[in-house]
C-alpha cells in the first residue's frame, strides 16, 4: 500500500494522526497548533497549569520527524527507507516501513509529511487488525 500526497498540509496529517489514535504526552518544546485556530502554530513553552488531558483538548500536536520515527519504532515497525526520491517528473520524499501488518510506503513533499503518512497508515492498519 502506498500513500502519495503532494500539496497535503502537515496540519491535516497531524489531524489524521490524532484521529487514528496517536497519543500525545505533552512536553515543553513540542510544536502545537491551537485547535480553535489551526493556523496558529507555536511551541509549547509553558503549560499554563493545564493537565496533559487539557493540553490535548486545546492543542493539536505537530510531531517532528524524530518524534514520528520514535512512534513507528514504538510499534515494533522497522524504518527501511526515508529519503529523497527523484523520478521523471517527480522529486519527493519516500518512506518505507516494514510492520507486522506488511509493507507501508508513502511519498510526500517533505520528509516530515512522508513519515507522517507512513505512521498514519500504520496506525490505521493496527486499528483495523484489532477490530477484526
Amino acid at each position: 500500500m502506498e500513500s502519495t500526497i503532494i500539496g497535503y498540509p502537515y496540519i491535516t496529517i497531524a489531524e489524521d494522526l490524532d484521529g487514528a489514535g496517536l497519543c500525545w504526552r505533552p512536553e515543553v518544546g513540542d510544536e502545537v497548533s491551537h485547535r480553535d485556530n489551526l493556523s496558529s502554530i507555536s511551541i509549547l513553552v509553558d503549560p499554563d497549569g493545564m493537565s496533559p488531558k487539557e493540553l490535548r483538548q486545546t492543542y493539536l500536536w505537530l510531531p517532528t520527524v524524530e518524534q514520528l520515527v520514535s512512534q513507528i519504532e514504538a510499534r515494533q515497525a522497522i524504518l527501511f527507507h526515508a529519503g529523497l526520491e527523484m523520478t521523471t517528473g517527480l522529486m519527493a520524499y519516500k518512506t518505507v516501513v516494514q510492520a507486522q501488518t506488511g509493507l507501508i510506503e508513502s511519498v510526500g513533499e517533505s520528509l516530515r509529511v512522508s513519515v507522517g503518512l507512513a505512521l498514519r497508515d500504520l496506525l490505521y492498519r493496527e486499528r483495523r487488525t484489532t477490530l477484526h
